[in-house]
């Protein structure tokens, strides 16, 4: 095992970027945040093989992406201080959760950010910031303001609305993004009062996702910050805690408990997310581009996804290893709520 400094390569306000800055933080390893400027970013997707942020380079020289295996890596590099539970129920419940948030949550982030000209905005300052290579603390100068503006309208254009489209979430579908945002966040505000984390006194993976869409998004953008001081302000000092926390003698709840608060979470998922999976599942095995799935006000076009199929058969294979005693405490658990069933189904890509 080699000693020394990680590298997390990213954007002050990606989503995955600051989700896998508050795993760094949770896990108390020695490390470094350099952004993905536009004058770094040819030799980072050169080693990392995408364009795709945050990157994180390791002591070993390694260049590494995607948060969920590197969540995995970590917990399995530094044992004691693991964020992947070893009991049945909490690790298939971990898994699930952050699933969830990790393909669910950007329809949140991306809609409040480009659906509202005002907040594109005030994003246009922070984005030509990290591509010039400065931290938006920094500020710009008068002509780097000009820049910004001009900048912003073409990552509008070619990123952040076809990014909605692609996700069901554009100026259509604003005014449902924000209600179910705001109907969710009362019941994630409830259960974070009563626990620090998903899981109880220890953190898991899809802890660091909630806090990477706060700090990159609800917190610092000006129109989702309205939304949760409406309905849920409190959330914004306990994800600051979630970002901030480190791993200590904390563990999960006892028994392989899961806490009652958890249920809306799991109802919810069930009925958007899971849903996306079956269509888009269904998609991608007639070699389909675009599915449509209710959200309960009517159908929502969304483009296939094969990440999400991909993932679904990661969660797949961890429950369908599990042994005999082990599966029958998950699917006593979680079975009944329904929330099995979209990863159990058979698999269409090679």
């Amino acid at each position: 095992m080699f000693d020394g400094r990680y590298v997390l390569w990213g954007g002050e306000h990606s989503l995955f970027t600051r989700k896998l800055q508050a795993m760094l933080n949770y896990l108390g390893v020695d490390y470094e945040f350099k952004l993905k400027s536009g004058d770094a970013g040819e030799r980072m997707e050169a080693r990392l093989g995408t364009h795709f942020i945050p990157g994180l380079e390791t002591p070993e020289g390694w260049f590494v992406h995607d948060t969920t295996p590197i969540g995995l890596m970590l917990s399995a590099k530094y044992p004691e201080r693991s964020v992947v539970p070893s009991a049945p129920v909490q690790r298939i419940a971990s898994h699930l959760l952050e699933d969830w948030a990790d393909e669910w949550f950007g329809r949140y982030a991306i809609s409040s950010r480009w659906c509202y000209p005002h907040n594109i905005d005030h994003v246009a300052i922070g984005f030509y910031a990290n591509f010039i290579g400065k931290y938006e603390r920094q500020g710009l100068t008068p002509e780097e303001l000009v820049e910004a503006r001009k900048r912003i309208e073409i990552v509008r254009d070619q990123f952040g609305l076809n990014a909605c489209t692609n996700r069901g979430c554009g100026p259509d579908q604003a005014v449902h993004v924000r209600r179910d945002f705001e109907q969710l966040m009362v019941h994630v505000e409830r259960h974070y009062t009563e626990h620090p984390f998903l899981l109880g006194d220890r953190a898991s993976l899809g802890d660091f996702t909630f806090a990477g869409l706060f700090k990159a998004h609800i917190a610092s953008d000006p129109e989702p910050r309205s939304w949760i001081l409406g309905c849920a302000p409190k959330m914004l000092e306990l994800m600051d805690q979630v970002f901030e926390a480190r791993a200590g003698e904390a563990q999960y709840l006892p028994d392989d408990a899961l806490p009652p608060t958890l249920m809306p979470f799991f109802e919810h998922m069930r009925d958007s997310y899971h849903a996306f999976l079956r269509v888009s599942r269904d998609a991608l095995a007639a070699g389909e581009k675009w599915c449509e799935v209710d959200l309960g006000e009517g159908p929502v076009r969304m483009r296939s996804l094969k990440y999400s199929e991909i993932s679904r058969c990661h969660i797949k294979g961890e429950i369908e290893s599990l042994s005999p005693a082990d599966r029958a405490a998950v699917d006593s658990a979680l079975g009944s709520l329904g929330v099995l069933d979209a990863y159990l189904l058979p698999a269409v890509l090679p």
